[in-house]
């Protein structure tokens, strides 16, 4: 398989985040905000059951949010667009308005008004759109940190290993982005940027990944770019398995 480039393009007006190739896993919450309730705007055939009183499908419980989550990555699977909410009694409390508002969203993939319900609690919005993006509303940001980190181990790890086969070479283990470089390279995050991985060099036992600004311009995300272009550069040194962050550009100007 070739590599992937990643895309993060970050609205801090609605608090969502549009990726392409960073899946969703259940292993990208944190225990204690993992979803207790799921409203899916798809009905998959194996999984919850409608409500009577919303005619939502919907799953319950942690253990069912959880193997629902499992199956998609398992079956390598296209997840429901969802949204999760913390009571169904209070669930059972929107209005004829504010379930509109929620079947918009579904469907039309942006919001009427927020893509927070006060009356579901909600932390989490997940849509697929039809052009390979996912665009997840995060109550708060910082709660896409895990799911970046484990893409980028991840992707890094199949870069590294480039051209090692399955049965004879020992593959090396990449350590995990640490939070702090991550809340460094945030801000990029706002402007659209390519974490170019097609255009990755090894130096030594060093690996150089260019960032790249590229707004909504995605032809550019298949596209090799000029490497003065590059904002940043991810390192990830092999033998020390350590991270480093060189950003070319002064992020507070």
């Amino acid at each position: 398989m070739g590599r992937i480039n990643l895309y993060v393009h970050y609205d801090s007006v609605t608090n969502h985040i549009m990726t392409r190739a960073i899946s969703l896993r259940s292993s990208d919450f944190n225990e204690q905000y993992m979803p207790t309730n799921l409203i899916l705007g798809e009905a998959p055939p194996e999984f919850g059951r409608f409500d009577a009183q919303t005619n939502f499908k919907i799953l319950r419980g942690h253990t069912e949010v959880y193997d629902y989550m499992e199956m998609c990555r398992k079956e390598n699977i296209r997840m429901s667009n969802w949204i999760d909410f913390e009571s169904i009694e209070l669930m059972h409390q929107l209005s004829p308005t504010e379930i509109s508002e929620l079947l918009y969203l579904f469907h039309a993939h942006k919001t009427l008004r927020s893509a927070f319900f006060y009356k579901l609690q909600n932390n989490y919005v997940f849509l697929t759109l039809p052009n390979g993006l996912n665009k997840m509303y995060y109550r708060h940001v910082t709660h896409f940190y895990l799911r970046f980190q484990r893409v980028i181990q991840e992707e890094t790890s199949k870069l590294v290993n480039e051209g090692k086969s399955r049965f004879f070479g020992k593959k090396l283990v990449v350590a995990s982005l640490p939070t702090v470089i991550v809340e460094q390279l945030s801000p990029l995050f706002a402007s659209g940027i390519k974490i170019n991985y097609s255009q990755a060099e090894q130096r030594e036992h060093t690996w150089r990944i260019p960032l790249m600004i590229i707004e909504d311009e995605l032809t550019l995300l298949s596209q090799n770019q000029a490497l003065n272009e590059s904002v940043g550069v991810l390192i990830y040194d092999t033998q020390g398995q350590t991270w480093q962050l060189e950003l070319l550009i002064d992020l507070e100007s």
